[in-house]
């Protein structure tokens, strides 16, 4: 078909303007020819009357074949609602989260997304381009190029402010005052300029303002040449006048300054089959699964595992500049000292030039031991010992009044039955599961941590009470309705405020105490069922000595030990075979271990031997007991730092002596 045929046949047309505010106003475009309808964008839905009315004078709504999306609107859903319900039945065509968000609340099945279409869209008589614009001012936004009648619908790509009766002269000032307050950097808008010089413009159609309909290449050349940079699209203050940080772009000016210093490539090459998806040209955060202050710190704990101190050492005078002008919390891990340290060791690696390439070797070899000392190998997560140190430091800062600070143990009910019937790859995949599972649905101000144990600690700061309930329920829940587990699991959780530590401790006693809480209140939620919370309003059992564990095949033996101990306000738990002893150790605080030495398949000794595997275990005092109490195995006993060997017939109040003592002993540690 000659196309001027085609061009005499199919046109545009403008539907609005919608006003948004006093000087922002929204524009529609309609594209028809005699069998299709494709409109271009959504108005408000507070406008969606006047839409309807206007659009009337084309087509009837139920006559539109296909609908494209560029911008992205909070009233999106709702008036994707009000359209089907005047009878729209055509194709949407637009990018993958708004896809997700229309299939999320039903709105429509018939949707394409730009990816898919590999940016293009061909019809019967028109030939869509779509054309990424990044972040301008939202991410993975788009603008739609129609080749028949060389038209550009820009999205906020030449958008400009509504000022009636403007000149000319005027249109320039009004784009410019409109990029400078949505747009974060004229840097942006170099390669959707680069990609619209591709094609052949007639008229530019802008989401807002003046349609561009002469001079196009003039307007182009301005907008190339623009120049601003605007700082305050760091943050915008919500309803509550709190700050909200828009940590994409602040993420975005930190890869910039990293390029003054670092090749293009190697940065791009760094995050790649990351979290961090950046785009080439520009180089830029194009998307990521992360949002918020998590975010913000995991971009630098990224950054961190890859390059070591190094990139984070050129980030830091401008991650201390947003902290002190907009009160950006700094990441975490520019709150340890390692950062002090390794600046001074590259400090003397540049001093002694001749030792540089050794120097540099051991300094990663440093790194890589200092990432593997604090960071838990299974869950990535930072480890217990890195949270005490981070108490000292957050335990002297003062917390508003009405609010606490929060401390969650999580732990797995059924972590020992996965670990039997698996095998301890299948046992450390689900508390891989358990903190990934936890880090989806806990707010931004939270933080985790990989306890020594089979557990995971949540620390959440400056909030109220209520507000840590309601997480530690949102955590417990999120964990039983969870897939990502090899069966069902469900998960128990000890909480600790701040509140309940008194302030005339030391700085040590407030941590030694929270622990100490933690710890009781997880394992009375392990005896009292699956799937418990328990808080300091829960009524904990009756304080015991402390809890000991009894290793023996002989049921006469075990009981009566049991009696004596019990009988001494301890709480005694059996095992007849080294395997329970392991399951009970691994569910259990333990404090003491009496074991006898002749077990079946993996004797006493072969218990002492698994326990000193662990670091957490191998200090438990271990006592044996035997009626072979011979020179071989005392030999076996001291290799192995057993406690005490002693002879049956057993003396109960030899035994409780020594026991008292051990327990006296590790308390004064």
């Amino acid at each position: 078909m000659d196309n001027n045929l085609i061009k005499t046949s199919i046109h545009f047309k403008p539907i609005g303007p919608f006003f948004i505010q006093k000087h922002e106003t929204q524009n529609l475009y309609l594209f028809t020819s005699n069998t299709l309808k494709v409109l271009i964008d959504l108005p408000p839905v507070d406008q969606f009357m006047l839409f309807e009315e206007q659009i009337s004078t084309y087509c009837e709504i139920s006559e539109i074949t296909h609908l494209i999306i560029q911008l992205p609107s909070l009233s999106l859903v709702n008036t994707m609602r009000r359209l089907n319900v005047d009878g729209f039945k055509g194709q949407i065509i637009t990018t993958q989260p708004i896809k997700e968000q229309l299939l999320k609340n039903d709105i429509s099945k018939d949707i394409e997304t730009i990816e898919s279409l590999e940016y293009n869209l061909f019809l019967e008589d028109f030939k869509f381009s779509f054309l990424p614009m990044q972040f301008l001012p939202f991410p993975l936004m788009f603008m739609s190029y129609e080749a028949n009648l060389n038209a550009l619908c820009s999205s906020t790509l030449f958008s400009s402010y509504y000022q009636p009766d403007s000149k000319d002269t005027d249109l320039k000032n009004l784009v410019f005052a409109y990029h400078k307050a949505n747009m974060p950097s004229s840097e942006y808008i170099k390669d959707p300029l680069k990609r619209i010089r591709q094609h052949q413009i007639k008229t530019i159609l802008p989401a807002f303002g003046t349609m561009i309909l002469k001079d196009i290449d003039q307007m182009i050349d301005y907008e190339y040449h623009l120049d601003f940079y605007n700082t305050y699209q760091v943050f915008k203050y919500n309803d509550e006048f709190v700050k909200e940080f828009n940590y994409i772009e602040i993420i975005n000016h930190m890869i910039t300054h990293l390029k003054i210093h670092i090749d293009q490539d190697e940065i791009y090459d760094t995050f790649s089959k990351s979290e961090f998806i950046l785009s080439k040209k520009p180089l830029e955060l194009k998307t990521t699964s992360l949002a918020g202050y998590k975010l913000w710190n995991a971009f630098f704990e990224f950054i961190y595992a890859k390059k070591g101190l190094v990139w984070l050492t050129m980030l830091e005078p401008l991650v201390k500049q947003y902290n002190n002008s907009f009160g950006l919390e700094l990441p975490t891990v520019y709150m340890s000292k390692m950062v002090e340290i390794t600046k001074s060791n590259e400090q003397l690696q540049k001093v002694n030039k001749e030792l540089e390439e050794s120097v540099e070797k051991l300094s990663n070899q440093v790194e890589e031991t200092k990432d593997a000392i604090l960071r838990c190998p299974i869950t990535k997560l930072y480890n217990e010992q890195f949270f005490r140190e981070l108490l000292k430091k957050d335990l002297t800062t003062p917390v508003p009044e009405h609010k606490t600070t929060g401390y969650i143990l999580i732990q797995l009910d059924q972590i020992n039955e996965l670990n039997k019937r698996y095998g301890k790859e299948t046992g450390d995949e689900a508390i891989r599961n358990l903190a990934y599972q936890t880090t989806q649905v806990i707010p931004d101000e939270a933080t985790l941590f990989k306890q020594s144990g089979p557990g995971i600690i949540l620390y959440i700061q400056m909030v109220s009470p209520k507000t840590i309930n309601k997480v530690a329920l949102k955590v417990r829940n999120a964990i039983r309705d969870s897939i990502l587990f090899i069966e069902k699991v469900t998960a128990s959780l000890s909480i600790v405020t701040l509140d309940e530590v008194s302030p005339v401790l030391t700085t040590n006693e407030k941590i030694k105490l929270i622990f100490t809480l933690l710890d009781k209140r997880i394992h009375f939620a392990r005896q009292i069922g699956n799937g418990e919370i328990v808080d300091q309003k829960s009524i904990l059992p009756v304080a015991s000595e402390g809890i000991i564990l009894l290793v023996d095949e002989d049921d006469i033996n075990r009981n009566m030990l049991y009696r004596i101990f019990n009988r001494i306000h301890f709480e005694v738990k059996m095992a007849a075979s080294v395997e329970e002893a392991i399951a009970i150790v691994d569910s259990y605080p333990v404090d003491l271990i009496i074991s006898e030495i002749n077990l079946s398949k993996m004797d006493g000794f072969g218990l002492k031997r698994h326990l000193n595997e662990s670091k957490e275990h191998a200090n438990i005092p271990f006592i044996m007991v035997s009626h072979n109490k011979t020179l071989e195995n005392i030999k076996r006993g001291n290799v192995l730092d057993v406690d005490l060997i002693i002879e049956k017939p057993i003396i109960p109040e030899e035994l409780i002596g020594h026991v008292k003592r051990m327990r006296i002993k590790r308390n004064n540690l």
